[in-house]
């Protein structure tokens, strides 16, 4: 016969932790780079820097990083910034793929990175937290190596659009792909769409301010050239109305770092917690001598 408790065994086991990326591809940093040579990514960048260059004119400093190559143009060409750092992921290189075009200052891991701590202005993440499989443990090196009152800028896809409905159909249909086909689908769904307010707590946990967000690219993703020259329109009256959702968004957000002030203490008088009758005064000893012999002398005389 089986016990009581037996019957609440599958409660007390602990579920499996949910992947909550279900499609997880060996190589997406060169289909971000196929992607980004086509049409529509050629028309989707060319949005991005417009966007870009209007932001990095206000961001000042020495060392800008940047996490992450997009194509072989740069992104940081409107940088005030006197040095700009480009890092390549090191999962991209171990797999065979040359480095592109431009420069490229340093390789390595992005959640792991091997720069001084508070050595950085300002950091620019193209679609990093949507291409890495740890999104956390980048923002904390992103944080660990900004200065006090660093800027990072990030770019996302909006899932709230029509970019993130097609997102969802691919995700749906990698799901039930084969591993042969899944390597053939489009951008953005080889990645994990970040909602603006899902980053937003995450930079609010790390003490970042949201100083800045900006949307662009209001057409829908689709592939014919002809017909996005058609849709130029929809640009216009996306920025004019708001009331369309954009398919790509900037946040900036600053680094705010709290010092201590110190409080200069008030002096208070308060009161003895000896009595003067307690402690005889050194000053009056002598009198006090005296007082004491006039007494005794006094009591002589009364006995008398």
């Amino acid at each position: 016969m089986n016990k009581p408790r037996d019957k609440f065994l599958s409660f007390n086991r602990k579920n499996p932790p949910k992947d909550p990326r279900p499609c997880v591809f060996k190589h997406p940093w060169q289909m971000v780079r196929q992607w980004y040579q086509t049409e529509l990514g050629q028309a989707f960048l060319h949005s991005e820097k417009q966007s870009l260059n209007k932001l990095l004119e206000q961001v000042f400093g020495y060392n800008l990083l940047q996490l992450g190559c997009l194509d072989d143009s740069s992104l940081t060409d409107s940088s005030r910034t006197s040095f700009q750092y480009i890092c390549e992921s090191a999962k991209y290189l171990n797999n065979g793929y040359k480095l592109p075009g431009q420069q490229v200052s340093y390789v390595g891991e992005f959640q792991d990175l091997s720069i001084q701590s508070h050595s950085i202005d300002a950091v620019l993440l193209p679609h990093t937290l949507e291409f890495e499989p740890e999104p956390h443990q980048i923002l904390r090196e992103v944080d660990r190596v900004l200065v006090a009152e660093g800027k990072v800028v990030i770019m996302g896809f909006n899932p709230f659009s029509l970019w993130g409905f097609w997102h969802k159909y691919w995700e749906i249909r990698n799901r039930i792909a084969s591993d042969a086909n899944r390597e053939k689908v489009p951008l953005p769904s080889c990645g994990h769409l970040l909602s603006q307010k899902r980053l937003r707590d995450w930079l609010k946990l790390l003490g970042f301010d949201i100083q800045l967000v900006s949307e662009y690219f209001y057409r829908p993703p689709v592939k014919n050239a002809a017909l996005l020259k058609k849709l130029e329109f929809m640009e216009v009256a996306g920025r004019a109305s708001r009331l369309l959702p954009a398919g790509g968004y900037l946040m900036v957000a600053t680094k705010r770092v709290s010092t201590l002030t110190p409080i200069p203490q008030k002096w208070k008088f308060t009161k003895a917690i000896i009595g003067s009758n307690t402690i005889e005064p050194a000053g009056f000893k002598d009198l006090r001598n005296h007082q004491v012999a006039g007494k005794s002398t006094l009591l002589k005389e009364n006995e008398d």
